[in-house]
């Protein structure tokens, strides 16, 4: 079991998802990483589906509609098995000590 799942909900990311998840890899913790795709109308799936194989940490949800972000925040938490859970938008990136920081406040 993971200490940390971050959720990362995914709608037209093509563009940023990859330099998202590299950066969440690069933190070289015990993390989950859940990217819920929400019918992007760019490449986001396809490329959500690569991260997914060259990852063993990365799980790919996929929504059968729209939902939006909220629903989609939920279905992740819904997934999540970290004892902790974080939230990160698929156009963010983050420092390579970014979940150690929060491991050290808990």
């Amino acid at each position: 079991m993971p200490k940390f799942s971050v959720i990362v909900p995914v709608y037209n990311a093509a563009a940023t998802i990859e330099r998202c998840v590299k950066s969440l890899i690069d933190c070289g913790e015990d993390i989950q990483i859940i990217l819920i795709e929400d019918c992007s109308k760019d490449d986001s799936r396809n490329v959500c589906c690569l991260l997914e194989q060259r990852y063993d940490s990365v799980f790919l949800l996929c929504n059968d509609q729209n939902r939006g972000v909220s629903y989609t925040r939920n279905r992740g938490l819904d997934a999540a098995e970290g004892e902790f859970i974080l939230f990160v938008d698929s156009d963010d990136w983050v420092d390579g000590d970014y979940v150690s920081v929060f491991g050290q406040a808990v």
